[in-house]
């Protein structure tokens, strides 16, 4: 064989191997149509969310320091941030293909899927005064499933259901912060007030505590007495009532960045009271909880301290505490009420 002969043949042979490797002859591969969008916008453009679930109702919306809080109760309190988190993005729209069904049906008859009459209604308001509604219907048959609709299109969609218990939830059980859960007094188990220099380790703790069968109340100065005594009835009775925390909370600043809230005279050894109360989880678990309350300086007009409640969220509001609560129990700190008997 020749050189011309043998020269040809590899030609050949990478010409046949680029045509395999290519394949220009095998089409594109199929590709399942993505699910379409219940709805979609941008988490920024998001002011205001209000969920009503049958007769319950609850409105967020967006302060100007960009955080979130309800409309009522007023105050500019923020949502729970264990509850809250994610939540906006949630309502950005679902749009991936667990939360959408592939087909999307014309709504001929609404009561068929429940949204004649909808569970759920949700409306959210977006920046230049723009606004979109949208409705929860009925259960799939296997569960898995609930019928959406935004208003004015009569375009069916079918979303996860646990997308719609999610939001449905914000209304049945409003993600209140625990500090601004209105209790009653009577499942309170102790209030605990500290002062003192904490790095020093010279705290001193007086700790007012019931026992929930009998509502009985005793007290203890760490510093003192090695025990819980009873207390005078008639001295703890008149603020026995408020144990349960401080009404009308409002939020004077919505977020410190540093964290830093020395300009309000609130440090590690500002004097605090603590609130703790029982609890029980989803799951029915009981344990006890509490919220603690670090004091600083009194406004201006003196009818409210600066505070700010311990926690280990990203965004820590400051807080108006009414003065005459802080005050009450400042002074049964101070002037312990044991009984004389």
């Amino acid at each position: 064989m020749n050189l011309k002969v043998t020269i040809a043949f590899v030609l050949l042979a990478c010409v046949i191997g680029v045509v395999v490797w290519i394949n220009p002859f095998v089409g594109d591969p199929e590709r399942n149509p993505r699910s379409p969008w219940f709805y979609q916008v941008a988490q920024e453009d998001i002011v205001k969310i209000t969920v009503t679930n049958a007769t319950n109702s609850v409105s967020f919306y967006k302060t100007p320091s960009r955080t979130w809080a309800f409309v009522d109760p007023p105050g500019d309190i923020p949502p729970s941030h264990t509850r809250w988190g994610g939540i906006t993005l949630l309502l950005s729209g679902p749009g991936t293909r667990r939360d959408l069904t592939s087909f999307r049906p014309t709504i001929d008859n609404p009561e068929e899927y429940g949204l004649d009459n909808p569970e759920t209604i949700v409306d959210v308001g977006l920046t230049a005064n723009r606004t979109l509604q949208f409705r929860l219907g009925d259960t799939t048959t296997d569960g898995d499933f609930v019928y959406g609709q935004v208003l004015g299109f009569d375009d069916l969609f079918i979303i996860t259901s646990n997308w719609g218990e999610v939001i449905s939830r914000l209304a049945k059980e409003p993600p209140l912060p625990k500090w601004a859960v209105d209790r009653s007094p009577d499942i309170i188990k102790e209030l605990n007030m500290y002062d003192g220099n904490a790095i020093q380790d010279k705290i001193r703790m007086v700790s007012f505590s019931q026992d929930l069968e009998t509502n009985e109340w005793t007290v203890r100065d760490d510093k003192i007495d090695e025990d819980y005594v009873d207390v005078d009835m008639d001295l703890w009775e008149p603020v026995s009532r408020l144990v349960s925390g401080p009404k009308n909370i409002t939020v004077a600043v919505a977020s410190v960045p540093d964290r830093d809230y020395t300009s309000w005279g609130i440090d590690d050894d500002s004097f605090s009271i603590e609130v703790r109360f029982a609890g029980r989880t989803e799951r029915g678990t009981k344990y006890t909880d509490g919220s603690l309350f670090r004091l600083g300086n009194k406004t201006k007009d003196e009818k409210f301290y600066y505070a700010k409640v311990e926690t280990d969220t990203a965004v820590v509001p400051v807080l108006l505490l009414d003065a005459q609560w802080v005050d009450k129990f400042k002074a049964l700190s101070a002037e312990v009420p044991y009984d004389s008997n």
